[in-house]
């Protein structure tokens, strides 16, 4: 009994979210500075918008938890090498990739080296999207969920 009350308290305290990799993924569409878009995205991330971009991320109980996606019309990089040059401290790169519409680059957060800690960072047309995925867990890992979170950012299209 002790254990279900135990397991009940730290579910509604937003532990235990489960994988996010496993949730159903749709289309959402948003806008940013008066252009439509599409992304594709797990249920249950939340959406908020700001002058500078507009981002998801999942609320777990109290907790922010990423991936945390951002996308807006302000490609501050429009090729990867630019991308590289501009986070020359990074020293694990996961993926730099140029593609017929843009650029994927996914490394370390050199902030927390070791951490499990990483930047996804793409431009699709006009559309740029950065992502952050760090574990919900600790002692978890994120870097099999990269794909994933590669294939949201690259998801983006133009709504018509």
């Amino acid at each position: 009994m002790r254990a279900a009350a135990t397991l009940l308290v730290f579910a509604a305290c937003g532990g235990g979210g489960g994988d996010w990799t496993t949730r159903k993924v749709a289309p959402v569409t948003a806008s940013f500075e008066g252009k439509s878009f599409t992304i594709d995205l797990p249920e249950g991330m939340r959406q908020k918008a700001d002058k500078y971009e507009v981002r998801w991320d999942f609320l777990e109980g109290e907790y922010a938890k990423t991936p945390e996606i951002s996308v807006s019309t302000h490609a501050a990089w429009k090729t990867v090498d630019d991308y590289a040059k501009s986070e020359s401290k990074v020293t694990t790169w996961v993926r730099k990739e140029t593609l017929a519409d843009g650029f994927i680059a996914v490394h370390e957060n050199m902030n927390y080296p070791g951490k499990e800690d990483y930047i996804v960072y793409a431009v699709k047309g006009d559309w740029g999207c950065m992502a952050r995925v760090t574990p919900w867990s600790r002692g978890d890992s994120v870097k099999d969920k990269l794909p994933a979170v590669e294939k949201m950012c690259l998801s983006i299209k133009s709504a018509k």
